[in-house]
């Protein structure tokens, strides 16, 4: 099964429920008319080093592509076809796989100036499935429309992207779920800041079950260890606004074990058969993790 074309994108519901829009960033944007020469996130794009007719060429192989995709559509489904790359311009995205017991299992989040597929364009099929979490505007970028001039930047998109995930799934897989909920937050405000936003005040475009499944962890678990942190003075929460008033505490956080939800302190962890405490349920099972 192919890739559905921008023009008829599958609007299979998803778990999603739609949720405030994510932060716009700042200065001139050009979602809706194609134009790469005045996007914000060209210097990080795919056509970063083409100008004049060159660049000229790329918007005419993408512009008629450019479109809005509505919160709870899914942009590609795991197992379709690729053709195509995507560069997100407004909104947000999930990444998730379909679990043999039929759940979902997110995997990542992409914001605006991401390109979707950085770490697939060599594979024949998706292998993950991509959800709009809000109203949200993409460019298809054809593969064919890839030529030699971009092969460079291409190269250098996918290192990065790959750097990025392997870093996540490291810290994913081998901390404890405090340090994950504070590294997830930290992530978060970076990204903020880097959009033009406040650091401080996080609006999640995900709902907490998405954040838990990333996280690799129990939806109550990350209510308690965000309640924790609320009650330390480092963030107060109110729905799905996060605001951080203590930045730096959380980086001091992030590398140690002081954010233990005080109700798991006293948890008896079961034994197994041979005496050893068993594995934490709420904890990230690594071999879902594989970069993909």
């Amino acid at each position: 099964m192919s890739i559905p074309r921008m023009a008829t994108v599958s609007g299979r519901p998803t778990t999603t429920a739609p949720s405030r829009p994510w932060p716009r960033p700042a200065g001139p944007t050009t979602a809706g008319h194609g134009k790469c020469v005045a996007c914000i996130f060209k210097p990080h794009c795919l056509p970063a080093d083409l100008d004049g007719d060159s660049l000229s060429t790329f918007e005419h192989q993408i512009w008629r592509y450019s479109r809005p995709v509505k919160a709870g559509q899914t942009l590609v489904h795991q197992g379709d076809a690729i053709d195509s790359l995507y560069a997100l311009r407004v909104g947000s995205l999930k990444a998730y796989i379909d679990e043999a017991d039929g759940t979902e299992r997110v995997m990542a989040f992409r914001f605006p100036g991401a390109i979707i597929g950085l770490a697939e364009p060599y594979q024949k099929q998706w292998a993950r499935s991509f959800a709009a979490l809000e109203d949200s505007w993409l460019c298809r970028i054809p593969l064919n429309a890839i030529h030699d001039s971009l092969q460079r930047q291409l190269i250098r998109l996918m290192s990065d992207c790959l750097r990025r995930e392997y870093e996540s799934h490291l810290t994913l897989a081998l901390t404890s779920g405090s340090r994950r909920v504070v590294s997830f937050l930290l992530e978060l405000s970076g990204i903020f800041k880097a959009l033009g936003q406040s650091p401080g005040h996080l609006r999640l475009p995900m709902t907490y079950l998405d954040a838990a499944s990333y996280l690799g962890m129990r939806h109550e678990s990350l209510s308690r260890t965000l309640s924790q942190l609320q009650k330390q003075g480092l963030i107060r929460k109110s729905g799905k606004e996060i605001h951080i008033d203590d930045l730096p505490g959380l980086n001091r956080l992030k590398n140690d074990d002081a954010v233990v939800p005080a109700a798991d302190r006293f948890i008896t962890r079961p034994k197994s058969d041979d005496g050893s405490p068993a594995a934490d349920p709420g904890r990230t099972d690594t071999r879902r993790r594989a970069i993909i």
